[in-house]
């Protein structure tokens, strides 16, 4: 976003000349808007009006929360290009990385059919990536082709924000000389305090873009799902939505503990050669990102701490005792979640490992990054649990991988979906079954092909159908355009868009979707064959035997 002030403010004087009650008016390759915190230029993208690079708070100051924006209606933006995304490692998959990096990366896009139409469903996205890469600079995460796959006559506004990765958007300097509580104290959870201020910038100023502030859907899916769920915990941030999707993350396995926080900085510190508060701000951006991948690699972690103060200790307690009792869930996972981790990546990327010692490895890491954080859960250390459920198939690693998924996606999603439902919010439970053609996927995509041994769907699937970027998002995952059935993609994104819209998803592309309950557990199962059928309580068997060491 470029802040051209002499050229625009002129712009502006001719914006409220047309327009007269200075809210919209139509300029030469869009549409001006006029909202509280500025005047901002839009773009039309061949029939849908898109913002790229909103400023949703004051220029970033490092290890310190973001502040509100001082601009006034007055102060006018072009909206043509994406804002940075955060500092991150470099990395052929997340697209996001390949564009221009910067620790000011508090932006945010907007898009939609017309902005003068009042009233419609906003949906905001926060984007995945572990907490450490990624951002809105990404095919896959861009609103245009969801708007724009819209029926005639329906419209949305949807939303997409950066925010800070990685030791950016989290690490403890309490460890530091210097450390002063007041100045530093939040520095451990800056990406959940940018997502707040993001959500507060929406509340504020969405109306001037159509959108209706009463009627926000919070959407996001692995990292920015369980970012989502978190937020739900929050009385602070969950007073600005009103729905909210969450596509494979929740709170579970996803926080960790303030002493693990501070054992995590200690890491960076000594990597970076630093004792002190002044020390570490010394440090160059340049001299930083050198020594990146190094703490890249020694502390790919989660990194929402629960401290008790931003984030609660026990947010599972706390959905329970109702704090999101009014906010309508829809929540689910897909089925190869994280098959990743069984591909037999040295040999042959469409088979399995021989041996599920990696996917043993792995569930032990991922139990270990939490430290002695509350909300956590894992089969670790019940071997008579883990036993009876390995029992239930006669594919070791197969279910081993089914223990991965289940401990980190599925059976979490479970406990949520109960504690939400029990509490008095509407839950829609899903569990997505469908995925492209395994060969297919493997020769279009090559040695590039991500493809479960066992042609199941794998982690970011359905996101390629709920935005409907079937040409340009993780073609890696999902093949060829043309394999991707059209009555798949349009149920998927009315789907979504009836949930956005009313807080329910049921529409006539689908059969009738009630409410999640412990009695029947209901669940919508996407098919293999890309049906949409209700099962009561799929995958029961699985459920019952994780279910007996439940938090």
């Amino acid at each position: 976003m470029k802040r051209k002030w002499l050229f625009m403010f002129l712009v502006f004087v001719l914006t409220v000349a047309m327009c007269g009650c200075g809210q919209t008016a139509k300029t030469e390759e869009g549409y001006s808007v006029k909202a509280s915190t500025g005047t901002y230029i839009g773009h039309d993208n061949d029939g849908i009006t898109e913002f790229l690079g909103i400023s949703y708070a004051e220029p970033v100051e490092k290890w310190k929360a973001p502040k509100e924006l001082k601009a006034t209606t007055n102060d006018v933006f072009e909206c043509a290009e994406w804002g940075p995304s955060c500092y991150q490692i470099d990395d052929d998959v997340e697209v996001a990385s390949q564009w221009k990096q910067d620790y000011d990366c508090l932006d945010l896009n907007i898009w939609t059919k017309d902005v003068k139409t009042e009233g419609k469903p906003v949906i905001v996205f926060i984007h995945g990536g572990g907490g450490w890469q990624g951002g809105t600079y990404d095919p896959c995460y861009d609103g245009e082709f969801f708007i724009r796959n819209l029926a005639k006559g329906e419209d949305a506004v949807m939303v997409s924000f950066n925010y800070r990765l990685g030791i950016f958007g989290s690490l403890n300097l309490s460890g530091l000389e210097g450390y002063d509580e007041e100045e530093y104290g939040d520095a451990i959870n800056l990406a959940t305090l940018d997502q707040i201020q993001a959500l507060k910038w929406v509340h504020e100023n969405i109306a001037a873009f159509g959108g209706n502030p009463e009627n926000v859907t919070l959407m996001g899916q692995s990292f920015g799902s369980g970012s989502a769920c978190t937020l739900l915990t929050i009385p602070e941030a969950n007073r600005y939505f009103q729905h909210v999707i969450l596509e494979s993350g929740n709170i579970f396995n996803r926080q960790l503990s303030i002493e693990k926080s501070v054992e995590n900085s200690e890491k960076v510190f000594e990597i970076l050669g630093v004792d002190s508060v002044d020390e570490l701000m010394s440090i160059s951006n340049e001299k930083l990102m050198e020594k990146y991948e190094k703490i890249d690699e020694e502390l790919h972690h989660p990194h929402r701490v629960a401290d008790g103060k931003i984030i609660p200790l026990d947010g599972y307690q706390a959905i329970k005792d109702g704090v999101a009792k009014n906010i309508d869930v829809m929540i689910g996972t897909v089925s190869g979640e994280y098959d990743f981790e069984a591909i037999d990546w040295d040999n042959s990327i469409s088979e399995p490992v021989e041996d599920p010692q990696p996917i043993i490895d792995y569930l032990g890491v991922m139990q270990d990054r939490a430290g002695s954080a509350i909300v956590k859960w894992s089969p670790l250390g019940h071997d008579d649990i883990i036993n009876e459920y390995l029992a239930l198939d006669d594919d070791p690693v197969k279910r081993w991988a089914d223990l991965f998924n289940d401990t980190h996606y599925r059976q979490t999603a479970i406990f949520i979906a109960e504690a939400l439902s029990k509490a008095g919010s509407d839950v829609y439970m899903y569990y997505w079954e469908w995925a492209p053609d395994k060969e297919a996927v493997l020769e279009a995509e090559g040695d590039s092909a991500e493809v479960s041994p066992w042609g199941r769907p794998m982690h970011c699937m359905e996101q390629i159908l709920v935005f409907g970027c079937v040409e340009e998002g993780y073609p890696e995952l999902a093949g060829p355009a043309e394999g991707i059935p059209e009555e798949l993609l349009k149920a998927t994104q009315l789907t979504w868009y009836s949930f956005a819209k009313e807080g329910n998803p049921n529409n006539n592309l689908i059969g009738e979707w009630n409410t999640y309950n412990t009695k029947t557990r209901e669940t919508m199962v996407i098919g293999a064959d890309s049906s949409w059928e209700i099962q009561k309580d799929p995958r029961a068997e699985d459920r019952k035997v994780l279910d007996k060491i439940r938090p």
